[in-house]
Order: C-alpha cells, then structure tokens, then sequence
C-alpha cells in the first residue's frame, strides 16, 4: 500500500509557531483575546486571523527578517531524505501561511508540497486568503481532514505527525499518529492510539523498526 505522510508545519517542522512567532513580534495587545477564543474552539481560524491582522504593524521585508530567523527540527531533513528512499510521500499541512513555509523551505533548501491559508502583502498591506477551508465546518482556515481524505480514496495509508489544536480533528482518521504537545494530551484523554516523539529522529527510528 502506497503511504503518505501528513506533517504539521508550526511547531512541527519548525521549533517555533511562526504565525505565533509573528503575532507575538508585530500585534499590538489584544490579540490574547482571539487567541484564548480560537484555542477554546470559540472563534474559526479565519476569524481569529482578521481579527488580529488589524492589530498588526508590519511591512515584507520584516517579516522575513523575523522568518529567517526560525530553525526547523534538527532532524526534519534527514526525515525527508528518509521518505524518498523508502518511496513515501510527504505533505505539510499547516492552518498556517504559505509566506511562512515558503520562507522557511527556501531557507533550508527544500521543497515540499504544501497545503495551507495565504497571506501576502498588497499596497503596504497584509491580506490572507483561506482557499482550503472545510465546506462543512468552519473551525480550521485550512482543512487538514479533507487532504487526509483524498489520500485515502486513493488508496494511500496515511500517517499524521502533529502537535497542536488544528491536529485534533485530524488525528481520528489517520492510519497511524505521531503526536507530541497539546495533540498527544488529546490523543491520550480520547483513546485516539498515538505515538509520541520528541524529534523527527524519534520519527525516523520507530519506522526504521
């Protein structure tokens, strides 16, 4: 059977949230407030986003300034190179922004299919666009169970590496998880199995086995 890995982007491949990172760095306060609504389940994605790019002061150039600045996991690389040996195929899923994973692949010199929201600049301006939203529910900008889905029609065993709360709904339907963070207390608390890892090293030598 044909496997696809599924991979979290923030906090996953990168050490840090970036969007996080982002927030922390260019928002004026109030921004906790989403926050705390989003993680509660309050507020969609999409929402969430808006609400707090209006509290951001923030150009291109700084932004990758910021962005270059994040190291992604000591062992991501060697993950990579791992999957292409064995003919897996891997996909970053991430509620996050195509500007961030752009930035950070053309850092470390990789290029990996992508799915999630858009942000760019216009006019001075930042604007973000979500063209993978679910169709049925709107908690997540970008739909990680959808992509999980067309993999399984076609025939893929798939496999979820996660760490955070846009992993939650995900981590029910995937053949095997890998979870760490808020996504292995939830897994653990919900009977959903998973194993745990603390690296992309851990990855790599659980499969070896």
């Amino acid at each position: 059977m044909k496997k696809v890995f599924l991979v979290d982007f923030d906090g996953t491949v990168t050490k840090v949230d970036t969007v996080d990172l982002m927030v922390k760095k260019f928002a004026k306060d109030g921004w906790q407030y989403y926050e705390e609504l989003w993680e509660k389940g309050e507020m969609s994605t999409e929402e969430c986003a808006i609400e707090t790019l209006k509290l951001m002061e923030v150009d291109e150039k700084k932004l990758l300034d910021l962005l270059y600045t994040v190291e992604i996991d000591d062992y991501f690389i060697e993950f990579l190179n791992f999957c292409r040996e064995k003919n897996y195929e891997v996909i970053i899923v991430s509620d996050g922004y195509d500007f961030n994973i752009k930035a950070i692949m053309e850092r470390f010199g990789f290029n990996t299919k992508f799915y999630s929201n858009k942000l760019w600049f216009e006019d001075g301006k930042i604007k973000v666009d979500f063209p993978h939203k679910s169709k049925d529910c709107d908690k997540c900008g970008m739909c990680k169970l959808e992509v999980l889905n067309r993999y399984k029609i076609m025939g893929y065993y798939v496999v979820y590496i996660g760490d955070g709360y846009s992993d939650l709904c995900v981590s029910q339907h995937a053949g095997k998880v890998f979870a760490k963070g808020v996504l292995e207390k939830y897994c653990k608390e919900n009977g959903i199995p998973c194993t745990s890892f603390r690296n992309f090293g851990d990855i790599i030598e659980k499969l070896k086995r």
